[in-house]
């Protein structure tokens, strides 16, 4: 009786001793294993006086004009007063090199190229040609749009609903592609 006493008083002691030690240690365990905090990927399209143009997609961190031009091999010095400007995605950094030193010119990239990386296109400042690359997207629409903006800007991509022809199952397959730059404003109610 005494033996089944002593086991179990050792295995309560063991299990003590287990618990204690597995939550003295939780605070080491979560630094430890704690994610290191990333920026979302950035994508930036260079161009102009590099070795190798194209379509950068970087930790959004690193999304400095210097970062992307040194990766791009941009061949001059960027000027100090943009090396260190953040770039956004969906931007277009070109490099040109003038009689004066280095021209940045920041732009959007175009259209087919936002739609590749899964970008979105403004419905307030796309061109009738990118708004037509839209899947799901019929010219008639398409033109109505741009016919649209001229008049009023769209403050919601549920303001599509105004042309005839596009219902919610419509504007719920174009939300994938298209957007109101800076945000949207809240849903209109009618």
């Amino acid at each position: 009786m005494e033996k089944d006493f002593l086991k179990i008083h050792s295995a309560v002691l063991i299990c003590a001793i287990a618990l204690f030690a597995f939550f003295w240690a939780a605070p080491y365990r979560k630094t430890r294993t704690r994610k290191r905090d990333i920026a979302p990927a950035v994508a930036v399209q260079v161009k102009g006086d590099v070795t190798e143009s194209g379509i950068y997609i970087v930790d959004g961190s690193a999304a400095t004009v210097a970062a992307l031009a040194a990766k791009a091999g941009a061949r001059h010095k960027i000027p100090e007063a943009v090396a260190h400007m953040k770039l956004i995605s969906g931007q277009s950094l070109e490099i040109v090199r003038g009689k004066s030193g280095e021209a940045i010119k920041l732009g959007r990239m175009p259209g087919a190229a936002l739609l590749a990386c899964g970008l979105k296109l403004d419905i307030n400042s796309a061109p009738l040609d990118d708004l037509l690359l839209v899947p799901h997207l019929r010219p008639g629409i398409a033109a109505a749009i741009v016919k649209r903006r001229s008049r009023r800007s769209w403050a919601n991509v549920n303001d599509l609903l105004e042309i005839r022809g596009v219902g919610p199952k419509t504007i719920q397959r174009l939300r994938d592609y298209l957007e109101v730059s800076g945000g949207e404003a809240p849903a209109s109610h009618r």
